[in-house]
């Protein structure tokens, strides 16, 4: 059974790298490529349900996140590779495994971070941001936590993570379309 359970379509589960709001991230490995992967999911029991199926509201938030940055291809935006269900209702989506420390840990770690280097971050978020607004998103929820800084050759290169709460600019809402609201914790 615990075998079953770290087992996620076609991935395998390795070591929990994250929990927050929405749901867990987890280090995971493609069965047959052998490739790693980050997943993020979705359980019943953290989308405030005691039930095996996850909300409805929740499900649509996650899935709007997974189609947010599955349409996104700039080089500062983390990659969508999959989305889907779990048998025990959990929803999830695979990205790319990212190696590196986000912006608010990097500054806790070593201290202040040189101007020049800040403004070659900031200017690899823009693009990344740009991308995304021209595509008629916003994200909402841009702090240094879901700023992934990689090196690259030596040299940082930012990646923009977490859609959770992004909004469509040019979204036909009905009346009852409610995303966020006064005191909701998301």
């Amino acid at each position: 059974e615990v075998k079953r359970a770290r087992e996620l379509g076609s991935y395998r589960l390795e070591v929990k790298l994250g929990e927050g709001g929405m749901g867990e991230v987890w280090r995971a490995r493609h069965r047959l490529l052998a490739r790693p992967a980050a997943i993020k999911l979705i359980r019943p029991s953290l989308a405030g349900s005691t039930r095996p199926e996850v909300s409805e509201e929740a499900t649509r938030r996650f899935e709007r996140e997974a189609q947010a940055i599955a349409r996104l291809r700039s080089p500062h935006t983390v990659n969508l590779f999959d989305f889907g269900i779990a048998a025990d209702g959990a929803f999830y989506y695979v990205m790319e495994l990212l190696e590196g420390l986000d912006a608010d840990s990097l500054v806790k770690r070593f201290g202040p971070v040189p101007s020049e280097r800040v403004i070659h971050v900031l200017r690899q978020v823009c693009h990344s941001l740009s991308e995304a607004q021209s595509c008629g998103l916003i994200h909402r929820d841009i702090k240094p936590s879901n700023i992934l800084v990689t090196m690259h050759d030596g040299v940082p290169v930012p990646k923009i993570i977490d859609f959770g709460i992004a909004k469509a600019i040019n979204q036909q809402l009905t009346a009852n379309t409610v995303y966020t609201s006064h005191g909701q914790m998301i």
